[in-house]
């Protein structure tokens, strides 16, 4: 069986080829050989597929590109990614294309739901061992609203819900009835929220996590489509 890795992609021309790179080395490192690379772009309209395709000898199993969606939507695209999901991938997984977190997280998570520990793994920056390099204030500020608020949702198990690696069972996942509207920034945080109110069981691990956004998180928006997605769980 496979890990699925997603990792959700608009005009990241600039950052991807490098992402891949360390991506690629560090599943090696971790004798993750079988794992399936997949580029969902959200809407480039830059030479992103260009480098998702010109990386896909990088990997032991060739990267996939997939044009996933048009609207910059990130939820939608990891969704999509996943719901093309090659049928021997037993877990599916998503990263930034930055690689903000270490991508080392990656075994562990997946080690972590194949031995029956639970059912999701959610990387978090507040886990005691993690280290954070280079967060911003403003992001931090909005980090911490983020892990307040989710903590007062029923049912839910995670504290950092913005955290840019998540992990899944294939079967848990396909066993939720998602809505429409989950997709956006809160795509993964609302997938656990939901698994673990379905019976599922969260574990969170610590991370190794340096902020790159370069001033591309929009964090207004960003932080729009948590609060509706938290008003829209908290309503059951």
């Amino acid at each position: 069986m496979a890990l699925l890795i997603v990792i959700p992609a608009r005009n990241e021309v600039a950052r991807l080829g490098a992402g891949l790179r360390l991506l690629a080395d560090s599943l090696r490192a971790q004798g993750l050989h079988d794992a399936q690379v997949l580029v969902a772009d959200n809407g480039s309209t830059d030479a992103t597929r260009t480098v998702a395709e010109a990386s896909a000898g990088l990997f032991a199993r060739p990267l996939i590109y997939l044009r996933a969606a048009e609207t910059g939507d990130k939820g939608l695209a990891i969704r999509r990614g996943w719901e093309s999901a090659p049928a021997d991938c037993d877990v599916f997984a998503y990263c930034d294309a930055d690689m903000a977190t270490d991508p080392q997280a990656l075994g562990l998570g997946a080690a972590l739901i194949r031995s029956g520990v639970c059912d999701a793994v959610a990387g978090s920056r507040w886990h005691d061992d993690s280290e954070v390099r280079g967060r911003s204030l403003a992001r931090t500020f909005i980090s911490s609203l983020l892990s307040f608020f989710w903590r007062w949702l029923p049912g839910a198990t995670i504290t950092d819900p913005g955290c840019g690696l998540k992990l899944v069972r294939r079967s848990s996942y396909t066993s939720l009835a998602l809505p429409a509207a989950a997709r956006g920034f809160s795509f993964g945080a609302e997938v656990l929220v939901r698994l673990a109110r379905a019976g599922g069981r969260i574990q969170e691990i610590p991370v190794v996590w340096t902020d790159d956004d370069a001033g591309r998180i929009r964090l207004g928006k960003t932080g729009r489509e948590y609060a509706a997605t938290w008003w829209r769980l908290l309503r059951g």
